[in-house]
C-alpha cells in the first residue's frame, strides 16, 4: 500500500472524528449539496450544475454555486453579477 495513501486516510480519520465527537461544528443557514470528486474533469459535473440549477429556478428557489474554479491561480472571494 502507498503511504500516502495511508496518510490521507489518517487525515481524512481524523477529520470525521472531529466532526462526529461534536467538537467542531459547521452550522449553515441553508441546506448543502455538494456535486465534486477528487477525479479529474469529465465527470459531468458542470452539465448537472447547470441542469439543478435551472430545476431549482423553475421552481422558485434561490440557490448559489460555490466553485474554486477550474485551473485558479487568484485567491480571495469573487462575486459574480447574478444578472449575467
Amino acid at each position: 500500500m502507498n503511504p500516502l495513501s495511508l496518510l490521507y486516510g489518517a487525515a481524512s480519520g481524523a477529520r470525521n472524528l472531529v466532526y462526529d465527537t461534536g467538537w467542531f461544528t459547521a452550522r449553515l443557514q441553508a441546506p448543502v449539496v455538494s456535486v465534486g470528486n477528487i477525479s479529474v474533469g469529465g465527470t459531468g459535473k458542470t452539465p448537472f450544475i447547470i441542469y439543478m440549477g435551472e430545476q431549482l429556478k423553475q421552481r422558485g428557489i434561490s440557490f448559489d454555486v460555490l466553485s474554486r474554479g477550474y485551473g485558479r491561480a487568484s485567491k480571495g472571494i469573487h462575486i459574480v453579477d447574478p444578472e449575467g
